[in-house]
């Protein structure tokens, strides 16, 4: 079985999937914002992927004003709603592990190409096929410099020091302390961020408008993206 039943009761292949079975409404913003970083281990409560994807956004948005480098860091990691939070010290205990075994470098060339096949399939539903390798090297420096920020307002002092991009990352400047937001409240911005940074594909639509006495009203169908109000 390699496929997931989503909380929009979607079976989403994990192996070949289907950018037209990917949801913008639920099982994304929802599930990022169910889905704690550093493995939960954040004294203050479950620091959510969704709030990371926000907060970076905002922030990649106030360096360039360009809203496509804010949606491609928006949707960096939005393959963790189908495939988890896989921290990057547990990857390379994973790796380890296999090559160990003799099978040198298996394990993330796997974790690899699912996140990859995943991020295709995201990118192209939301309307932004080619921002991933546009923004893909910013966004990367950008997801450092917000780690480096995270690891300074949410974790407790280092008993090590981090990998060395890590420690030499500039922490991003932002107003006031990361304080943990409900699960509920970060996929309702996360919501928001979609239709803000990318309004050709998920803003609200118009209301229909009133019929004209006499004839049966006819409603179209809503684009296949578009959110509905939070």
């Amino acid at each position: 079985m390699t496929w997931l039943q989503t909380a929009s009761g979607r079976a989403f292949d994990l192996l070949q999937p289907d950018w037209r079975q990917v949801d913008f409404e639920v099982d994304i913003p929802e599930a990022l914002a169910r889905i704690a970083r550093f493995t939960g281990h954040v004294r203050s409560g479950p620091y959510s992927v969704a709030q990371h994807c926000v907060i970076g956004a905002d922030a990649v948005f106030q360096a360039t004003r360009d809203r496509e480098a804010a949606a491609a860091f928006l949707l960096h990691d939005a393959h963790e709603a189908y495939l988890g939070d896989i921290a990057t010290p547990i990857a390379q205990a994973l790796n380890s592990v296999a090559d160990e075994a003799g099978g040198t470098g298996e394990t993330n060339y796997a974790i690899v190409t699912i996140k990859d096949r995943l991020d295709e399939a995201i990118y192209k539903a939301a309307g932004i096929e080619d921002a991933r390798a546009t923004w893909r090297a910013f966004v990367k420096v950008y997801d450092t410099r917000m780690l480096a920020t995270e690891r300074a307002h949410l974790l407790v002092r280092s008993p090590q020091a981090w990998a060395p991009q890590v420690e030499a990352a500039q922490p991003l400047r932002l107003t006031g302390r990361i304080t943990v937001w409900p699960w509920v409240k970060a996929a309702d911005e996360y919501r928001e961020r979609l239709r803000r940074y990318l309004p050709e594909t998920f803003a609200p639509q118009p209301a229909p408008s009133r019929p004209t006495p006499g004839f049966a009203a006819r409603r179209k169908p809503a684009p296949r993206k578009a959110l509905q109000e939070a």
